[in-house]
């Protein structure tokens, strides 16, 4: 019994999800950062990302311990991921895709504990520093005007959707509806697509055959963009319809150069992890971080194709 006080102590002592470093002398990991992502880290999107950290982390002498979740939607899983990868280096920062708004309640927890957090990619607010990501809604402003260009600004344009309460992609499809409307087109909303290719795949092409006459088509990220490629060729069906996707991946540039993409808005994921880890690194240095970080898009087609 003489070592009931003893775990009792410990047991008073112990905060759930609390990561604060142990006292001494050369903690493990305490020169790091932790990087969750909301999808998985196979996605050229995120691992360019993840390799943009690693290298701004490489220059400035400082560990980046990165993680992604299954799909975009796995809020709990994201949870589990930032709680692991804290629980086991201990680091001074986080950055990361918020999966939803829920995670505004893990990073008030952080900062009670003095861990700064950048959010990336997208931003649901709460106590994060900054945020470092597309300004999505302008991206998808774009994207509608370039597809009204070549539409000569009429037609019906058929806007397909990832998932309800992904803040990036509803920033997008919100920017490109808005200016699509403004340019003269007629918008046809489309249903949820989900967050894997072969949902997206099913419900695009089911959606497809509902819907008679289609002059344009814009999807809001790469999983719905394969998933709307894969069907229109498994379905044989709006050939000359002028496609417009988002982010760029080894099929999307294919799919370009074989015509059946006409475009797509390319993010710049490295530059988006790079320049968050050294904002970061500032906080941690004691700087101040006042505004959010842009990062821009560029348009992709034919001609600018490399």
């Amino acid at each position: 019994m003489k070592f009931l006080p003893i775990i009792l102590l410990f047991m008073l002592s112990w905060v759930p999800g609390s990561y604060a470093a142990k006292p001494g002398k050369n903690i493990p990991g305490e020169n790091c950062i932790a990087m969750v992502v909301s999808g998985s880290d196979s996605r050229q999107f995120w691992s360019k990302m993840i390799n943009g950290a690693r290298l701004a982390g490489k220059e400035l002498g400082i560990d980046v311990f990165a993680r992604g979740t299954v799909n975009d939607n796995d809020t709990k899983g994201q949870k589990f991921i930032l709680d692991n990868l804290m629980e086991k280096y201990r680091c001074r920062g986080v950055l990361i895709a918020p999966s939803d708004v829920s995670r505004n309640q893990d990073v008030a927890r952080l900062k009670q504990q003095n861990i700064p957090v950048i959010y990336i990619d997208r931003d649901t607010g709460g106590d994060r520093l900054i945020s470092v990501k597309t300004d999505n809604e302008v991206a998808g402003a774009l994207a509608a005007r370039k597809m009204a260009e070549k539409l000569g600004g009429r037609g019906n344009v058929l806007v397909f959707r990832l998932q309800k309460g992904v803040v990036s992609t509803d920033a997008r499809e919100a920017g490109f509806v808005r200016e699509a409307r403004k340019a003269g087109l007629k918008v046809m909303i489309s249903g949820y697509l989900g967050t894997r290719i072969g949902d997206a795949k099913a419900r695009a092409g089911k959606k497809m055959l509902q819907t008679a006459e289609v002059n344009g088509i814009f999807t809001p990220n790469d999983t719905t963009t394969i998933g709307v490629l894969q069907a229109r060729e498994m379905l044989n069906i709006y050939r000359d319809a002028i496609h417009i996707g988002f982010d760029q991946d080894t099929y999307i540039i294919s799919a370009l150069k074989q015509g059946m993409l006409h475009g797509y808005i390319a993010q710049l994921p490295f530059d988006i992890g790079y320049q968050a880890t050294y904002a970061l690194y500032q906080a941690l240095h004691g700087e101040s971080l006042k505004e959010d970080i842009k990062v821009k898009v560029l348009y992709i087609d034919q001609n600018t194709i490399q």
